[in-house]
């Protein structure tokens, strides 16, 4: 029997000791990929269960704003800004995170449905004002027609300013005209004509509601005020806002007495003093997850119902 030479046998030495090292680089990527794989899934289990706890806060933000306006309602016959639902609260520090939420009273904004009449037809007052309304932030008025166009029911262009599906689907993107109320104001970056600064100026003015709403007079800002006659001036509405202050006027007549509105005609059946739609924002912090929701509610006599939610923006 042939014995081995020294040669072979150390050449096959180096065979087996460059095998076991593949081995256990072999293991040691296995185990560093399981290792990372492990952490990138108790991460993610995190990241959901973070986000999970953090929607449940702002559900219970929710429930805080409702309780706040049922509470309201029962308390006082108007609503102003000195009232528990529009004070803004401090955010409450929660295990891992924060809570902050807020209530918005969105018949101080004006609704862009109010455009269109109970028959579909377009609203000459209320167009008239949000014209005016536009003027006031500094906007072409010219908006008022395109948003009046993308609500309505026809498929008829108004000129000069309006749009409908031939000029929506002539668009980079091509997408046709709602024809329909807005659910949202986010829909307002889709009409003809807005973009980015408009959006930022206008979107804190108006909203989007299902039912005709009224303006409150207690709560509106000032350029709103101002919309409400054509010679106002933002110097004129400024003493509106100082005169009204925070306890606001307990009827629309009592508002109408200021001298600016002597000799003015005002269309009062827009007017009020009592708000029935808000808006609750919570802005929910808990780990590394962010939970922003915006609900939309009605406060009626026998509760609160809450109409949409959104994450992210409204």
């Amino acid at each position: 029997m042939a014995v081995p030479s020294a040669r072979l046998m150390s050449r096959q030495r180096g065979v087996a000791l460059i095998t076991a090292l593949l081995v256990v680089a072999l293991a040691t990527v296995a185990a560093v990929a399981m290792a990372s794989r492990q952490q990138l899934d108790v991460r993610r289990t995190a990241n959901l269960l973070d986000g999970d706890q953090a929607y449940a806060y702002a559900l219970a933000v929710e429930g805080w704003g409702g309780m706040i306006l049922a509470r309201d309602l029962e308390d006082n016959e108007v609503d102003k800004l000195d009232d528990a639902w529009a004070q803004r609260l401090p955010p409450i520090p929660v295990p891992g995170g924060q809570i902050d939420g807020f209530i918005l009273d969105l018949h101080a904004r004006f609704n862009l449905n109010n455009l269109l009449a109970a028959d579909g037809q377009p609203s000459a007052p209320d167009l008239a004002y949000f014209q005016r309304l536009l003027r006031a932030l500094g906007l072409s008025e010219g908006l008022a027609t395109a948003v009046l166009d993308w609500i309505d029911g026809d498929f008829d262009m108004r000129f000069p300013d309006g749009a409908e599906d031939d000029y929506y689907l002539s668009t980079e993107r091509p997408y046709r005209a709602a024809n329909r109320p807005l659910q949202s104001i986010s829909e307002l970056r889709l009409v003809r004509g807005v973009d980015t600064e408009i959006w930022n100026t206008l979107a804190p003015h108006v909203s989007a509601l299902p039912t005709r709403t009224a303006l409150n007079i207690n709560t509106a800002a000032a350029p709103l005020l101002q919309a409400l006659v054509e010679e106002l001036t933002a110097q004129d509405t400024e003493q509106l806002v100082e005169a009204r202050g925070e306890a606001g006027y307990a009827s629309v007549p009592l508002f109408l007495e200021q001298e600016l509105f002597a000799g003015r005609e005002i269309d009062t059946a827009g007017l009020a003093v009592t708000s029935q739609y808000f808006l609750i924002r919570s802005e929910i912090t808990v780990g590394t997850a962010r939970a922003r929701l915006f609900s939309v509610v009605e406060r009626q006599a026998n509760g609160i119902r809450t109409l949409a939610r959104t994450q992210g923006t409204w």
